[in-house]
């Protein structure tokens, strides 16, 4: 079988099992290519002052360092999630918020939405897509009950390949390193940084 169509067998499967789909096809946000300096070099976002605020609305929301650097990696200067709710992925394999979490965790393990089904993932994943405060409690609440390792396992690799997230893990503690140098600044100013993650 050709690996293009085995591919897509594979990934159809996985959503007919209820299984998040290995992210294989992730779409680079638009924001996160408008300014960028090279790879590793903090650069300021076309608009500071609305990524200073934006970060500002997360820290309010109970964002810690690490929730910047994810919202950083996943959605560049826009601290808002920069794609489509589900980004163009169904059921448990569904995308949503600035931390890019997949359903089947959020419904897993975020107590709002525990006893949810995987096809509850348009309707009541609109309010952790839409509202930065719903997404960061249940970040919260996933990263606590999971810890690191597994967390970045089951946000890259869905419940199909428990090895992905290691490689996102280390590109999530260079986006937190620099979150966090020069007092901590850049926990609220308008600067970014960019690594091309292999595993996105």
């Amino acid at each position: 079988m050709p690996f293009k169509l085995s591919l897509a067998v594979a990934v159809l499967a996985s959503w007919s099992l209820g299984v998040p789909a290995m992210p294989t096809s992730r779409v680079p946000n638009t924001a996160s290519l408008l300014a960028r300096g090279a790879e590793g070099e903090p650069f300021t976002c076309p608009d500071p002052s609305g990524t200073s605020a934006a970060k500002g609305a997360l820290i309010s929301s109970g964002a810690k360092s690490t929730d910047i650097a994810i919202a950083m990696l996943e959605n560049g200067c826009a601290f808002t999630a920069a794609f489509a709710a589900g980004n163009n992925k169904v059921d448990d394999a569904a995308e949503l918020g600035v931390y890019r979490n997949n359903w089947h965790m959020l419904r897993t393990y975020c107590d709002q939405f525990q006893g949810a089904a995987p096809g509850d993932w348009f309707t009541l994943g609109q309010q952790v897509h839409n509202d930065v405060g719903v997404a960061t409690k249940c970040q919260r609440q996933l990263w606590d009950k999971l810890g690191a390792a597994q967390f970045f396992s089951l946000q890259r690799g869905g419940l199909g390949n428990p090895g992905a997230g290691a490689e996102y893990g280390e590109y999530v503690q260079k986006y937190d390193a620099f979150c966090q140098a020069d007092g901590g600044q850049h926990m609220r100013d308008g600067m970014a940084v960019y690594w091309n993650v292999h595993s996105m």
